[in-house]
């Protein structure tokens, strides 16, 4: 009878890997705190976010449907290299400039998941942002944000009217489902409304 037990080393990678991936919780947003807000969400928060945004974004999908596996796949990594160099804010990267900044979050990722090849893929992917799957884990990055800025207004924490001012942050990317929650979240920010603390 063969022996299908995984060698002793695959152990110790996926050890490795949760020590890395752990880092995430502890790592806040940091964009968050350039707005004022104490205390916000941390990268792992934001990632967990996204996940259930990209699920919900894929399972309404009209044809062609996309891969819910795949998404989730995407969504998990997207901000991985981030335990290694932190949430860099806007400003930070602007200064860096794009080309140092994509380069150093490639070298993160090469060395977080250096043992997982299709993981690997799976954050090109995204960077790439041209297959559906990564179309609409981008999409889920933006409107994770900007519900969690709506949010933070409500508990006055912040000011978050940048993220609102930004054409650019609305971009559906082909991505039909987004549209109309691009929509709400506009519409709830001119209001000047979000949903309460109760499960009404």
């Amino acid at each position: 009878m063969n022996d299908q037990r995984p060698a002793p080393g695959n152990a110790n990678d996926l050890l490795r890997l949760l020590s890395r991936a752990e880092r995430l919780e502890a790592l806040p947003r940091t964009g968050w705190q350039i707005c004022g807000v104490e205390r916000p969400e941390s990268i792992a928060a934001h990632v967990h976010g996204v996940m259930l945004v990209a699920l919900w974004l894929a399972d309404h999908h009209p044809e062609p449907t996309p891969d819910a596996e795949r998404v989730m796949r995407i969504a998990l990594v997207h901000d991985l290299s981030e335990a290694m160099l932190t949430d860099l804010p806007r400003p930070v990267k602007q200064l860096l400039g794009k080309e140092a900044v994509d380069r150093a979050e490639e070298q993160a990722a090469d060395h977080i998941l250096a043992t997982l090849p299709s993981w690997r893929d799976a954050y090109r992917e995204y960077r790439e942002g041209k297959t559906l799957e990564a179309r609409i884990v981008k999409v889920a990055d933006r409107i994770q944000m900007l519900a969690k800025a709506l949010e933070y207004r409500q508990q006055k924490r912040g000011d978050i009217s940048r993220f609102f001012d930004d054409d650019e942050t609305f971009d559906d990317r082909g991505v039909e489902p987004a549209r109309a929650i691009f929509d709400a979240l506009r519409t709830c920010y001119r209001e000047g409304r979000w949903f309460d603390f109760h499960f009404d």
